[in-house]
């Protein structure tokens, strides 16, 4: 790693304060580095989002672009679409929006609910080419939430995949005079006289005379209005301009390029975290402008699937991901003393060449030509991290960042080594540590809330000026929530969200997402929810069992027993709670971080009933109201019987 991809970056130092009265500090690469230009020297053909695909296709000399997994008698293969074919699409696609749907450049709105495929990039594209706005839903809203995004941002054309995503309203939409057009990515006769088409008809539709030049689009125009993950409360839709998400954009690929991270590494990208989201956005951009390849993936369920027909050589995970995938082959191992003593040596690199032979699964279930990983949305587990460092034997990125950011924020650097941090700024960004009242999170003693500021900062909330003054202080600095400290060497290390501690009667602070990291460990829970209530002086949580792990390990009485009855078993939740206590014993945790109670919930947080986001967060505000009487109950428990269990 250190031969191949050392920047040169001083690994005791990774940061500097150019600002001892602030704290403020830059990656000791970029100190003296302009962080508002110099990412422009980069890639500086391109001006605007709208740019990317033409950098792409000069870059590429018209290689290929997007792939497309067709299937025929079982057999499965990719078609491949050059740049020069995505970009004749996207103009008839803009050229349409603007003349026929008649779209004002720089003011319409496109929102697109769509899991990921060609055509959201096709439209996307053709948005940002042509200046209008590109409004993203995630496909997990139900119908009330994509009713209020439409109604808020005012959007004129809603691009769906199919028709039955919106079938329980279509009738409000083609009744609604604010939407013009829906247009559908299925392909279908929707009717000459209905406000709905598909995208494939009005790409035909388009005459090479219809194509239009593109109009000229101010870069600091918003390029888009993307849904933040709601992990702290409702959603709000952050205005990212066409700047914002080139200055991270660029700014990363500066980096990258000084620690050697490209072709053949990025050659080609399965694309299957959400599309609507910022960090996949974030990515896709690099792909483009480098003139990469890419291929979606259309669900998370059909990942391993796709994996082995795309081989991709880089792929953007979020840590939830590698955790399944890791947990999994443990499992699996544990079965098997052989294998539990094959891996345990190949993890200590003894001798050095066993890695190869004994985790050539591992790699091939990633499609056997993984060259690079990177990593967002929350902390990787140093054990998770250590075992894909040596299976997949690969660099594996860190990144930290928002929304608000762009994603712009800190990584790690691919020869760092070490655990738990999340690296240094960009080029493009500088960092300070400030006081968090009634806490001992002090900037003078290298811990704060994180404050992020550079030109990917994000113009702020639509339609809500008082979140946005919240968000960004007068100075330009964006707090982010985030606690985090400093290291001896100069890396960022995150502690938790500002608003999801909370203090217990005797006047401790829980950064419960610290705690869950380590409970979830355990091989009996799949997922766990920590929270704890002010008046208390310990804290409970809501546990999901491992189903797999428990019908295996647990001998119910009734072999026919439902899950769900079998987490209402008081000996299985003993046992459950006596090796969460055991993990906080072994990682040194303090009395009041050791769980006193829990209860185990039969149901995962997912998705579909709202408990996680996008990118695999909990929403710790919907869980807390969801579970407010089950949390007090397990405060009513006999107090001398919650002492004993400690």
């Amino acid at each position: 790693m250190r031969q191949l991809y050392d920047d040169g970056i001083d690994l005791k130092q990774q940061t500097v304060e150019i600002n001892p009265t602030d704290h403020i500090r830059r990656c000791s690469l970029h100190k003296n580095d302009d962080i508002w230009t110099f990412y422009k020297t980069n890639h500086p053909r391109v001006v605007t989002l709208g740019d990317a695909l033409n950098e792409g296709y000069i870059n590429s000399n018209n290689g290929l672009c997007v792939g497309i997994v067709q299937s025929s008698d079982d057999i499965s293969s990719l078609q491949w679409l050059s740049y020069s074919q995505v970009m004749e699409k996207c103009r008839r696609i803009g050229s349409y929006l603007w003349i026929k749907t008649k779209l004002i450049p720089m003011q319409s709105k496109v929102a697109i609910l769509s899991s990921n495929r060609a055509e959201f990039l096709f439209v996307e594209q053709a948005c940002y080419q042509y200046g209008f706005i590109v409004v993203g839903i995630y496909t997990t809203y139900d119908s009330k939430n994509i009713l209020k995004v439409l109604q808020e941002t005012q959007a004129e054309v809603l691009v769906v995949d199919n028709l039955e995503r919106i079938q329980t309203f279509k009738d409000d939409l083609l009744n609604n005079n604010q939407i013009k057009e829906i247009l559908v990515m299925d392909d279908g006769d929707y009717g000459e006289n209905s406000k709905t088409r598909s995208v494939s008809t009005i790409i035909k539709s388009i005459n090479n005379s219809d194509i239009r030049e593109r109009p000229v689009v101010d870069p600091d125009s918003i390029a888009s209005l993307i849904l933040t993950s709601g992990t702290t409360g409702e959603p709000k839709l952050a205005m990212i301009s066409h700047e914002n998400l080139l200055a991270a954009v660029k700014a990363n690929l500066i980096r990258l390029d000084r620690q050697n991270i490209k072709r053949p590494i990025t050659n080609i990208h399965c694309s299957f975290l959400p599309a609507a989201h910022v960090f996949e956005k974030f990515v896709i951009f690099q792909i483009l402008l480098k003139g990469t390849a890419l291929v979606f993936c259309p669900a998370p369920e059909k990942l391993v699937e796709y994996l082995s027909i795309v081989k991709p050589t880089q792929a953007s995970v979020v840590p939830r991901v590698l955790n399944k995938v890791y947990d999994a082959i443990i499992k699996d191992v544990n079965k098997s003393a052989i294998k539990k003593y094959l891996v345990q040596q190949a993890l200590r690199e003894q001798p050095p060449f066993l890695s190869h032979f004994v985790f050539r699964k591992v790699r091939a279930l990633f499609g056997g030509k993984l060259q690079g990983i990177i990593t967002a949305s929350a902390p990787m587990r140093p054990d998770v991290m250590h075992f894909f460092r040596i299976a997949l034997n690969i660099p594996i990125i860190e990144g930290y960042g928002q929304t608000e950011t762009c994603t712009s924020g800190t990584s790690t650097n691919p020869i760092d080594m070490s655990y738990g941090t999340i690296g240094s700024p960009g080029p493009s960004a500088e960092i300070k540590l400030i006081d968090v009242s009634d806490t001992n999170y002090h900037s003078d003693n290298n811990q704060g809330e994180i404050c992020i500021r550079g030109p990917a900062i994000f113009k702020g909330y639509y339609g809500d000026e008082a979140k946005t003054k919240e968000a960004i202080d007068q100075d330009g600095w964006l707090h982010t929530g985030d606690i985090g400290e400093w290291t001896s060497n100069g890396a960022l290390r995150i502690i938790d969200r500002a608003k999801h501690i909370f203090k217990l009667s005797q006047g401790k602070y829980i950064a419960p997402e610290r705690l869950e990291d380590i409970y979830v460990r355990s091989p009996w829970i799949e997922q766990i929810f920590i929270d704890g209530i002010s008046t208390e002086v310990t804290i409970v949580a809501i546990v999901m069992p491992d189903e797999q792990y428990v019908r295996k390990n647990f001998q119910a009485l009734d072999t026919e027993t439902t899950f769900a009855d079998l987490c209402m078993n008081k000996k299985l939740k003993d046992i459950i709670l006596s090796d969460l206590i055991r993990l906080a014993k072994k990682h040194k945790l303090e009395i009041y971080e050791t769980l006193s109670n829990i209860h185990l919930h039969s149901e995962l947080f997912t998705q579909n009933n709202g408990l996680i986001t996008g990118t695999f967060k909990t929403r710790r505000n919907t869980a807390r109201k969801y579970f407010q009487s089950i949390i007090k109950s397990l405060y009513q428990a006999d107090p001398t019987t919650m002492a004993r269990r400690i």
